[in-house]
């Protein structure tokens, strides 16, 4: 019985190990949520910016395109001017005339104006996707580490089960099922006993119970918890027969 309780002791500290384990691969892509947060709403603001670009572009080009008609209409204006036949037409037609040319030079205006602000959105707009860039390309090699980790996580636990499948292939089935029922229901299954308390849920043990543990014949189980007990000494004294 001594030789099951140290196969269940080893078998918990693998379960125990690959629990950490597996909560170890879980935590770590956890860590790179906040810098993948932060890369997605950049990338958020500057495609608005891109968008914002986009359609001032458009506005500029359709306003050339409305310069290009008030040159023609300029040029039908001074047409005009040019076969009045009184002074009533002349002065209409160039009434007409300079308006026209008032309405292109202010159009002439705005487009200048905005061809500076779209050359300024530009170079902010490369500095903005260079500085996205440096996070994208540091969040990637973030990324790449923890994946290598994950998966030096993974073969460690895949040794761990391969070490706990020897070792459960020893124990009684009976005892293997009562460890597995336990341990999913408490989490630890298997808890040494101390100053005659069971350090798995604290409670004290009744006296003739210590002794049918201390005598290493059978493994018993805590009154109140069901997890399976034992005392230090039954593996100090297998250790001095051995």
């Amino acid at each position: 019985m001594i030789e099951q309780l140290r196969l269940l002791i080893e078998l918990q500290q693998f379960d125990t190990k690959i629990q950490e384990l597996q909560q170890s691969i879980r935590a770590l892509p956890e860590k790179l949520v906040p810098a993948k947060q932060d890369l997605a709403k950049l990338e958020a603001l500057i495609q608005g910016e891109k968008d914002q670009l986009a359609a001032t572009e458009a506005w500029r080009r359709d306003q050339e395109g409305l310069l290009q008609q008030e040159e023609d209409a300029i040029k039908k204006a001074k047409a005009k001017l040019q076969v009045s036949a009184n002074t009533r037409e002349f002065a209409a037609a160039n009434r007409e005339l300079e308006n026209k040319r008032k309405s292109m030079s202010e159009r002439e205006e705005e487009i200048l104006k905005v061809i500076e602000a779209l050359e300024i959105s530009r170079k902010s707009i490369a500095e903005h996707d260079a500085d996205v860039q440096k996070l994208r390309d540091h969040v990637a090699e973030d990324e790449k580490a923890i994946n290598e980790k994950v998966a030096e996580l993974q073969r460690q636990i895949d040794d761990s089960i391969g070490n706990r499948g020897s070792r459960a292939d020893k124990l009684d089935t009976m005892l293997l099922k009562k460890y597995d029922h336990v341990r999913r229901s408490r989490g630890i299954a298997v808890v040494e006993v101390l100053s005659g308390a069971c350090t798995g849920c604290h409670m004290e043990l009744p006296p003739q119970l210590i002794n049918v543990i201390s005598g290493g014949d059978s493994l018993e189980t805590c009154p109140q918890c069901y997890r399976l007990l034992y005392r230090e000494a039954m593996l100090d004294d297998s250790r001095a027969e051995g």
